[in-house]
């Protein structure tokens, strides 16, 4: 019954990792889209920064010009349409770290094959797949070609 119970914990831990990472993004965040005007930027930096530092109304008004000087600039930089650089990709799990976790996915079909009717774990095969997070495809190459399912 123990080894039941952890092998199915971390089973669970898994999927509510995965339901939460497909969520959008988090309440106040902003989706990632080009930026707005310089002049909308510089205002809404103003006003958090007359917020955070409790600007006087001369302090505000010398951020605000110099936001929006600065905005101006960088759009100018940029170039009118350019979006700013995508983040960089996580970092890559070492040799060593693959093979805990390609370990810990065998584990984890294995009892979920024991749970599901063989129609049902094809089908969950194809469900799993898509609920990991895209992999960045920035000039690396082609992805690795899918590994053969394991039985």
């Amino acid at each position: 019954m123990k080894t039941k119970i952890n092998i199915m914990l971390p089973a669970l831990l898994f999927f509510a990792s995965a339901v939460h990472a497909q969520q959008g993004p988090p309440p106040g965040g902003k989706p990632q889209g080009p930026p707005p005007p310089p002049a909308e930027h510089s205002k809404e930096v103003t006003a958090k920064l007359e917020k955070d530092l409790s600007l006087n109304k001369e302090q505000s008004e010398k951020v605000a010009t110099a936001y929006q000087a600065f905005f101006t600039s960088m759009e100018k930089v940029r170039g009118k349409d350019k979006q700013p650089p995508p983040p960089p990709p996580p970092p890559r799990l070492s040799p060593e770290q693959k093979k805990k976790a390609d370990s810990l996915s065998a584990i984890r079909d294995e009892v979920i094959k024991k749970a599901l009717t063989p129609a049902q774990f094809e089908k969950y095969k194809v469900v799993e797949k898509s609920m990991r997070p895209p992999r960045p495809s920035q000039g690396q190459g082609p992805p690795p070609a899918p590994q053969p399912p394991k039985q």
